[in-house]
């Protein structure tokens, strides 16, 4: 019995991302190989062009019976076209290092390095539960996701929830997937179950147990009352 020698390449860090939205199709000429490790890399499905893409394949004999073939002129697509491709409504769905689930969705998503596997996203919603069954949640109005080293960097109107009660919104976030880590350097703000808060940054570590706020940071308690406390003042 022979054995092939394993590739050398580094483990990844998290699972592989599965798409959610049918087959690629099969077949098609590959203009070349950067067009084809693009589209790889990007898990672009579109099932409903793909479907109207077969339909008018099927139909056009009917409407040119003389027509013997289907010419495509590749050379219409440019390099910078297939440097950027980019696909509607992007869902991306795996689990990181420590076997959390995430998904990762946006209204569009354009491809910004085929090497390092980078995408830009408008309006990014990035969803994680963790080990303990808590559930986190970001939102923004752009960002980035590196599938490679499966992180994620939101910008503009970000919003953090957590299903413990707390919400706090900043400019700026850096999600770590695989850490299960989070952190930002802008000024945030929030409230949750203990009250309101602001500082200059913010860290989640511990996977999501712990939440550090830097800089110069204010709290304001709202104290909880006692249906027990005993009421004072004049008789």
């Amino acid at each position: 019995m022979s054995s092939e020698p394993a590739r050398d390449r580094p483990a990844p860090r998290a699972a592989i991302l599965v798409r959610e939205y049918g087959r690629a199709r099969t077949g098609a000429p590959a203009v070349n190989a950067r067009y084809n490790r693009a589209m790889s890399m990007l898990k672009l499905v579109l099932p409903g062009v793909a479907a109207v893409l077969i339909a008018v394949v099927a139909a056009w004999p009917l409407f040119s019976p003389r027509t013997t073939g289907l010419p495509i002129n590749m050379a219409n697509v440019t390099q910078e076209e297939l440097d950027s491709l980019k696909m509607i409504n992007p869902r991306y769905v795996g689990v990181d290092g420590r076997n959390q689930p995430f998904s990762i969705t946006a209204t569009s998503a354009t491809q910004i390095d085929a090497k390092g596997g980078v995408v830009a996203l408008d309006e990014p919603k990035a969803d994680i539960t963790l080990e303990n069954g808590t559930w986190v949640a970001l939102t923004a109005m752009s960002g980035t996701f590196s599938q490679k080293d499966q992180i994620i960097q939101l910008s503009e109107s970000v919003h953090l929830f957590h299903d413990a009660g707390y919400e706090f919104k900043t400019n700026a976030a850096f999600i770590d997937l695989a850490a299960g880590t989070a952190h930002g350097a802008e000024a945030v703000e929030g409230q949750g179950p203990l009250g309101a808060l602001a500082a200059q940054g913010f860290r989640v570590l511990d996977k999501g147990q712990r939440v550090i706020f830097t800089g110069k940071a204010k709290l304001t308690i709202v104290p909880k009352t006692s249906p027990f406390a005993r009421k004072t003042g004049p008789k």
